[in-house]
């Protein structure tokens, strides 16, 4: 299974919004991996942070992402659109011979 973590930065004063936004954001999302989750930046409250755990399928993942994001509103704040996309995977344990 795969994790990624989504990142971009949310225009000023535009908190509360982009908040409700991004929730339900993730609320839709959420049948695409076992838990998501919402985060900031403890320095930098500007930056948020979209986790996806246990995604079985990233390029599908991405692809309702992608297309929620637009539909719902979020896009109008995020700051020049950039997102950060971060895929990552476990790392086995090696075995002992």
């Amino acid at each position: 299974m795969s994790h990624l973590y989504i990142y971009y930065r949310i225009q000023p004063g535009a908190d509360d919004t982009a908040s409700v936004l991004a929730h339900a954001l993730l609320a839709s999302l959420a049948p695409h991996a076992r838990h998501v989750s919402l985060m900031r930046r403890a320095d930098d409250a500007a930056t948020w942070m979209e986790v996806y755990e246990n995604v079985a399928s990233v390029p599908h993942l991405l692809a309702a992402r992608e297309l929620a994001v637009s539909d719902c509103g979020l896009a109008d704040f995020i700051v020049g659109g950039a997102t950060h996309v971060e895929h990552f995977v476990p790392l086995e344990a090696p075995t002992c011979a």
